[in-house]
């Protein structure tokens, strides 16, 4: 995994994700964020920019916007709080997942604020390898390499390992926005691959 944290290029020449793709993201690492008052607009965006893209990403999605529009603000962020935030084991900073106390994790937080600074992602008071921050910086990526290998070595696995902390039948609200996060990474990892190939 070491190799992995070195393996980010910031001068790679090939084209970047589209414009589509980089607002999906964008508005990923906003809900995926500390829920404000634009909260449930911005999950509906989620789902009608996913949609063409992704049905199955956009189900999820769906009945995590039906869910959660119902609530107040107060309460989703209460719910936030108590999923992620009382929660060591699914702690939002993804170093934690893919390296643990590991000093590698700190050479990857090292590499993500490098990147972050450069694509002028503001961190605020989180650590650069807090879910949306990375979320913001693939939507700011240029390089659809860059873009890739971020999605393969960091998002990909560290998702893997947040989601499985959750029960198998997905009935915590936010497990089904993070399975929707996924399964568009997939997706979006399935249509690079076509468009290099075609």
């Amino acid at each position: 995994m070491s190799s992995r944290v070195s393996q980010f290029d910031l001068s790679r020449p090939d084209a970047g994700p589209s414009l589509a793709v980089r607002e999906i993201y964008s508005l990923f690492a906003r809900v995926l964020d500390y829920p404000t008052p634009e909260f449930s607009a911005q999950v509906r965006e989620l789902v009608l920019q996913v949609g063409p893209l992704s049905r199955e990403a956009a189900e999820f999605l769906g009945k995590f916007a039906a869910e959660s529009q119902v609530m107040t603000t107060g309460q989703l962020q209460e719910l936030y709080t108590g999923t992620f935030d009382m929660r060591p084991d699914r702690t939002m900073n993804l170093g934690c997942h893919l390296f643990g106390e590991d000093m590698r994790r700190n050479v990857f937080m090292t590499e993500l604020k490098r990147r972050m600074e450069a694509r002028q992602v503001q961190m605020g008071s989180e650590l650069p390898d807090h879910l949306s921050l990375v979320l913001e910086l693939l939507a700011r990526e240029e390089s659809e390499g860059e873009t890739q290998t971020l999605i393969a070595d960091c998002l990909e696995p560290a998702l893997t390992r947040l989601l499985s902390t959750f029960d198998a039948a997905g009935t915590d609200l936010y497990a089904r926005l993070l399975q929707g996060l996924e399964t568009f990474l997939r997706g979006d990892q399935a249509r690079s691959a076509s468009a290099v190939s075609a």
